[in-house]
């Protein structure tokens, strides 16, 4: 079971679905942006983080249909979450760990998933 609404990936998803459907090709929103259109294509694959919101002003005008706000929160869900565990105990330390490390291999069942979440507090969207 993965959740991909919060991945870089959902950011590249918008700008491309909004990107062909205002008509626009890769290549000339490349340009226009003054970035390879390789890497525009890997932004949209999610290969590549999302666009840096100083190229936002350019970006919505190429594609009038993006919106600001769902360019912020896609691109907002789509940083590495950091934490630091130096001060914790060593118990929360690895425990820290060994969810970080199910969570990167995706290998929690649907039932485990659902008892963490239950356990944190947390929907499954």
């Amino acid at each position: 079971m993965t959740r991909r609404s919060g991945s870089r990936h959902s950011f590249g998803q918008y700008l491309r679905r909004q990107r062909i459907e205002a008509g626009i090709s890769l290549r000339e929103a490349a340009r226009r942006l003054e970035v390879s259109a390789v890497y525009l294509g890997e932004v949209e694959r999610g290969v590549r983080p999302p666009l840096k919101e100083a190229r936002w002003d350019t970006l919505l005008g190429i594609i009038p249909t993006l919106d600001h706000q769902t360019l912020g929160r896609l691109a907002a869900d789509a940083r590495p979450v950091q934490l630091d565990l130096r001060d914790a105990p060593p118990k929360y330390q690895d425990l820290a760990l060994a969810l970080a490390r199910r969570i990167e291999r995706e290998n929690l069942s649907d039932i485990d998933f659902q008892k963490l979440s239950s356990i944190l507090g947390e929907t499954d969207e």
